[in-house]
């Protein structure tokens, strides 16, 4: 995930710091799920990949014992099966601190900052990297493949895997890349996708996409009636055009940016809006953007998507405030401030003319 281009030495410092992110990561999964358990997300995931159907919530809650509060469903697609399957084969936290691991050093990579492990200090990164949830690994694969978008096969595969484990959340970005004309790109995603869906089918069975299908409206309704997922959801109660206004909105907002060599804006704006579109967006979601805090701060020194990043989301994540409109307005404001901080990019050079003065004829 390192740009081209890097030289050799910041090369090393950055693949260093990037394995180091991610044994920091894996380190502190391992201790919290030590401490208080396995996270009940992941603790639902891996068990559900070792049903027969882990798409049959009563089969799953039977399993799990954990009462109404906690009523689970598996909502991943098959795509995402084979992935949670191998880590399904080793004893959970091992899994749950492995899992941790790899989207650490994905951060880390993504990033290409010499002070990655830092990153994992960021709040919502603190809260998810524990849980098992998969917004770093996603921002991490999304951000790297916007970043490389030149390769279009190594670009594509990336994009491809993030659709694979969580498709409304990478939505976005091949719609932009569809608007930008990146055919290649979207062609390799493609191919990356159903390749995994191949590998699915053949290893938990064809019928497990109907099985996924039929099991969607009944995990939407839980989330409407049950209050404790109800009250963290990020776009709260917004009606279905809203959303997809939202993300097509998204698309064209993030391919302007790709056409002026802006990814790190183009990945925060389909980022930011693809969790708005989403029908299930949770609070940890925010550390998919982590991976671009230290490229916006390197460009244009705490800019408006920067502080943002690093000063309101935490605030409001943990000062006690509801979720509810708190965390939409954080989106909202994280894309506005994206596509301001891109608008001041489409002519610098002039800028700085008409503000030099004027060179006085010769004599």
């Amino acid at each position: 995930m390192l740009k081209s281009g890097v030289p050799g030495r910041e090369a090393l410092l950055i693949a260093g710091a990037s394995a180091l992110t991610g044994l920091l990561a894996g380190l502190l999964a391992w201790h919290v799920s030590g401490t208080a358990g396995a996270h009940p997300d992941f603790a639902m995931t891996w068990t559900a990949v070792q049903l027969p159907s882990p798409y049959d919530p009563a089969r799953l809650n039977a399993v799990l014992n954990w009462g109404p509060r906690l009523e689970a469903a598996f909502a991943y697609p098959p795509t995402a099966l084979p992935i949670y399957g191998a880590l399904a084969l080793l004893p959970m936290r091992l899994a749950l601190a492995i899992w941790a691991a790899i989207s650490g050093a994905a951060m880390g990579l993504a990033s290409r900052w010499k002070w990655s492990p830092l990153l994992i200090l960021l709040p919502a990164v603190l809260w998810a990297l524990p849980g098992g949830q998969t917004p770093v690994l996603l921002g991490s694969l999304l951000l790297a493949s916007l970043l490389l978008v030149r390769n279009p096969a190594l670009s594509g595969i990336l994009v491809g895997i993030a659709l694979c484990v969580k498709p409304q959340v990478a939505l976005v970005v091949p719609l932009a890349l569809l608007i930008d004309r990146r055919w290649a790109v979207v062609l390799w995603a493609g191919i990356t996708f159903f390749a995994v869906a191949l590998v699915s089918a053949l290893i938990f069975g064809p019928w497990q996409w109907m099985d996924w299908f039929q099991s969607l409206p009944g995990f939407l309704k839980r989330l409407e009636l049950n209050p404790f997922w109800r009250a963290n959801e990020i776009s709260f109660g917004l009606p279905v055009w809203i959303r997809a206004v939202a993300l097509l909105a998204g698309g064209w907002l993030a391919a302007r940016a790709l056409r002026r060599d802006n990814p790190v804006e183009a990945f925060v704006i389909a980022a930011g809006t693809a969790l708005i579109g989403s029908v299930h967006a949770l609070g940890y979601e925010f550390a998919m953007f982590a991976p671009a805090a230290p490229a916006l701060i390197a460009r244009r020194g705490w800019a408006s998507s920067a502080t943002i990043l690093f000063f309101v989301m935490p605030v409001l994540i943990w000062a006690g405030l509801p979720p509810n409109p708190w965390r939409p307005v954080v989106l909202l404001l994280l894309v506005c401030a994206a596509v301001a901080d891109g608008a001041f990019d489409l002519h610098p050079r002039t800028a700085l003319k008409r503000l030099a003065p004027r060179a006085r004829p010769a004599n």
